[in-house]
């Protein structure tokens, strides 16, 4: 005994002398440039361990551990094994699992800090290791309390993402007011905002290890401690992480509420031996620090994780009745998420509700279901969801209303399968109200209101379930919906067409003198001896009785001149030829003068109004006609307007050489010729025009910088139009060496 005292103490001596020495050789993260993060409004510069790691209470537990694994290899003890089910020390028996675990999936993992110096982490996963939870940091457990990075974070949460494992976060906590705890949560959440973590972020409590730290100091009640892990858990829960507290056996049962943190966090309980005797909640067991992996140099912590499911375990059922959603409650469930689906497979959240039923009259989802849910360490854990319950959405189609007497109106619609019956619904200025039930697919609504109201109809099947509303339709009134609008064109009264109407009255009025006259068609030929006004009516016959609709507007007929009197005055856009309207005129003809002079009639309308389909920079005029017993008179032409041709848009170089260039462009239809214009660095000037789409540009062998531009023309007699300039080609330089600001200049443009 005496010997092995001896040597373990030679052991000590030299361990602590080599962890002093090893400690020195820790690679830090470059901190040349502070970096900052900042979540919860605050700011935060990265600390990292000074040269003595005073501050961190890992180091004490690093040095404490060379010791003991220095120890343990003076004594029999076994690597664990490759499916970790045994503990390291001298005993190497097999773990004890609560029975509350049987027939659960175990899954192992470690967790690292800077402690375990440089990781290959492709080794730890090939070793069998899939999970990691990483030491983010640490505040320290002297009076200022810094906040402080661990070392090797990045390095070890890059590494290990890498080589493929799944990450979660440790930070350990010397808090000792619940501002503190939310502070580090903040600052835990800044540093992580730039990674996918897949773990929880466990809070990390517990005394610092063979020295007394400040949380040790702060005299905190068990309960002021618990509520210390609820203030970090809640926090982090709030960016969206799951949470969790990691405490060994004493803390979780003398030093804070374990069982109550397990109601509501992930539990992660320290306890080196080989069973767990905690009646508490908890599904993360470390049960050693002394692992062997490939990969780590010295032991390692490792930890059992139990697949403990926190969902509701009642199967739920649902039904619906007269609109309401119901189902069984789930024992112990916190609530219940209602989902709809449109194509029964693929469903979204409609709901998420307390109780256990929803109404769903006004919903819009072809089929339900439910799921009930435990709200458990930062997340909803779900239960089993019931089976799809199939609703009732369709509306009712091709709604059509036809009068069926005076002040009656009959509605019909496509049949709705599933439905039992309809709903009809009026609305008479906003409002609304049932006008009756039907099993069948037409219903007769009647009133002297008709004309001031609509109507909408929807199905209900036998679960009491209503479906969409149909299209909104308008019910007729006796008269026709709307009046016609009338216009006069030389002697020939026109109006437009309502579609409900079953005729059109004409009404002429001759100095207070009125006639009528009834019409089936849309126009109607007056009388060129007679000065007088004229209106038009829609009429509907119901019953042998006429009901007219409000009166068109007074077109006023003062006879007819040949030719028609006035100008037109002719303008043009990029939609085509617009003019104003001669009222004597029964149409009007639009000519195109070409190139050489020559005037065409392309088209005739009886609007004011002409669409070119392909403007090529003609020049175009209009005229005014009327007949009278087959002979056609005509206006003076209107003033000439002129369309822009299009833009070139192709420039393209073919070929250089030292002194010239080739280049080409795109033809335009209708274009005389081409203008080329050449900046060599002092603005664009005229170069040539010519009948093609090439170009040779010489004189480049001295030229620092040389771009063109092409546009097209057309010239005649009477007008020389352009189309608009071409892409810019640069044939030597680019935009970045031009030397001079962009200039044009338009004289003799035709190069004459």
């Amino acid at each position: 005994m005496k010997l092995f005292k001896a040597a373990a103490g030679a052991a000590i001596a030299c361990i602590l002398c080599a962890g002093m020495s090893v400690t020195a050789l820790a690679e830090k993260a470059d901190t040349s440039e502070k970096q900052v993060v900042s979540a919860g409004g605050e700011s935060y510069e990265i600390n990292y361990s000074d040269s003595d790691h005073s501050e961190d209470a890992g180091y004490l537990k690093y040095r404490h551990k060379l010791v003991t694994d220095r120890m343990n290899s003076l004594t029999p003890s076994g690597r664990i094994k490759a499916d970790f089910s045994t503990i390291s020390g001298v005993f190497g028996t097999r773990l004890s699992h609560d029975s509350r675990f049987d027939g659960m999936k175990k899954t192992y993992f470690i967790d690292v800090s800077q402690w375990q110096y440089t990781i290959d982490w492709k080794k730890v996963k090939a070793d069998g290791i899939d999970n990691v939870i990483i030491r983010l940091g640490y505040r320290g457990y002297g009076s200022a309390g810094t906040l402080m990075m661990d070392d090797r974070f990045y390095e070890n949460i890059k590494g290990a993402k890498a080589a493929g494992l799944k990450v979660g976060i440790y930070f350990y906590t010397q808090a000792i007011t619940y501002a503190e705890a939310r502070q580090e949560a903040d600052f835990c959440a800044a540093v992580l905002k730039d990674y996918t973590i897949d773990l929880p972020v466990y809070y990390d409590i517990e005394s610092v290890d063979y020295d007394y730290g400040r949380l040790d100091h702060a005299g905190l009640s068990k309960a002021q401690k618990t509520k210390l892990c609820r203030s970090f858990c809640d926090r982090i829960e709030s960016y969206g992480y799951e949470s969790g507290v990691y405490a060994n056996l004493n803390w979780l049962t003398h030093m804070i509420n374990g069982p109550e943190l397990g109601n509501d966090y992930r539990t992660w309980v320290a306890c080196y031996d080989t069973y767990v005797d905690y009646p508490g909640i908890y599904d993360a067991w470390q049960y050693s620090s002394s692992a062997s992996i490939d990969g780590i140099t010295g032991g390692v912590d490792i930890s059992v994780k139990y697949d403990v499911s926190y969902a509701p375990v009642t199967k739920i059922n649902a039904q619906i009745n007269n609109g309401i959603l119901s189902w069984n409650k789930a024992a112990g469930a916190d609530g219940y998420t209602v989902y709809g689906s449109d194509n029964g497979s693929d469903k979204y959240v409609v709901a998420d509700v307390e109780g256990t039923s929803f109404d769903i009259s006004n919903q819009k989802s072809a089929s339900y279901c439910v799921a009930a849910y435990n709200y458990f360490g930062g997340k909803k854990h779900y239960g089993s969801v019931s089976a799809k319950v199939d609703s009732f959405r369709e509306a009712p189609a091709s709604v059509q209303v036809k009068r069926s007497g005076i002040d009656k109106a009959t509605l019909s619609w496509d049949a709705v399968d599933g439905a039992v019956g309809y709903e009809v619904y009026t609305s008479v200025y906003g409002v609304i109200s049932r006008a009756g039930v039907t099993k069948a697919t037409s219903f007769e609504i009647s009133g002297s209101q008709l004309e001031k109201r609509t109507a909408v109809v929807r199905a209900y099947n036998k679960n009491g379930i209503y479906g969409d509303y149909s299209e909104v339709v308008s019910l007729p009134s006796n008269a026709p919906s709307r009046e016609p609008h009338a216009e006069l064109r030389a002697n020939k009264l026109l109006w437009t067409s309502v579609p409900d109407a079953d005729g059109y009255v004409v009404t002429r009025d001759r100095n207070g003198t009125k006639s009528v006259k009834y019409v089936s068609g849309t126009s109607l030929v007056v009388d060129e001896s007679v000065t007088a006004d004229y209106y038009v009516q829609a009429y509907t016959e119901l019953d042998g009785e006429k009901f007219t609709s409000a009166a068109s507007n007074i077109c006023s007929f003062k006879g007819i001149s040949y030719p028609p009197r006035g100008n037109v005055d002719l303008d043009s856009s990029e939609d085509g030829l617009s003019w104003n309207k001669i009222d004597d005129a029964m149409g009007y003809v639009v000519y195109e003068v070409d190139i050489n002079g020559n005037e065409t009639e392309i088209g005739r309308t009886d609007v004011c109004s002409y669409h070119i389909d392909d403007p090529h920079g003609a020049v175009y005029f209009v005229k005014a006609y009327n007949s009278k017993e087959g002979k056609e008179f005509f206006t003076e032409a209107s003033n000439r307007v002129k369309t822009t041709l299009p833009e070139v848009t192709e420039a393209a170089l073919v070929s250089k050489t030292d002194d010239y260039a080739v280049i080409s462009w795109n033809a335009i239809e209708g274009c005389s010729e081409y203008m080329v214009y050449v900046d060599m660095g002092h603005g664009y000037k005229q170069y040539s025009s010519v009948k093609g789409e090439m170009a040779i540009i010489v004189g480049l062998k001295d030229a620092d910088f040389a771009s063109v531009r092409i546009k097209g023309y057309v010239g005649n007699a009477e007008v020389v139009n352009f189309g608009l300039f071409s892409n810019q080609l640069y044939i030597i330089g680019d935009e970045k060496s031009r030397p001079a600001d962009e200039v044009f200049y338009f004289d003799d443009l035709l190069g004459q």
